[in-house]
């Protein structure tokens, strides 16, 4: 099997918007190629949320990766923001309002930094890792995933009722 190098672009060559009307990305690397429908992930969103950017075509097929928006036009770079922050939006977990067991899942009532929301978890084992001594990710039954930025951060109501899992 042959592995294809990584491809590193520079960021200042790279300019990124969203044609009116549009919702989809659009990238053009000076004097190289164009992507009008560019899907940006991070390789690493967890550790490192502001690198390693890698640029595809709808397909798939990848393109290039930015190592930084660093030296990016500003424009470009919030191009880039929206798009990072439409993939990997997690909502922070405030408080945990409550927490029971139903019919083997767990239902949360909990508020986040855009206000109260209410998510069920299966297999709590599998659907929730420490990604960082203190913090937590959850995922609910319907994909979304939750994050706890620091348990020690909780209110004691909140830790209470965490305890039952942990």
């Amino acid at each position: 099997m042959a592995f294809e190098e990584a491809r590193y672009l520079d960021p200042a060559k790279v300019r990124a918007w969203f044609p009116e009307g549009s919702s989809r990305l659009r990238v053009e690397v000076e004097g190289e190629f164009c992507l009008p429908r560019a899907v940006a992930k991070l390789v690493f969103p967890l550790s490192h949320p502001d690198r390693h950017v890698v640029l595809m075509d709808v397909e798939g097929k990848e393109a290039g990766i930015l190592p930084t928006l660093e030296g990016m036009e500003p424009s470009s770079r919030e191009a880039f923001q929206r798009e990072l922050d439409r993939r990997y939006f997690t909502p922070k977990i405030l408080a945990i309002r409550d927490l029971k067991q139903d019919g083997g899942m767990w239902r949360f009532r909990v508020e986040t930094q855009r206000g109260p929301t209410e998510f069920w978890v299966r297999h709590w084992r599998d659907n929730s890792a420490e990604i960082q001594p203190g913090r937590w990710q959850i995922q609910s039954v319907d994909g979304q995933r939750f994050e706890i930025p620091a348990i020690d951060a909780l209110d004691v109501k909140s830790l209470r009722l965490l305890e039952q899992l942990l």
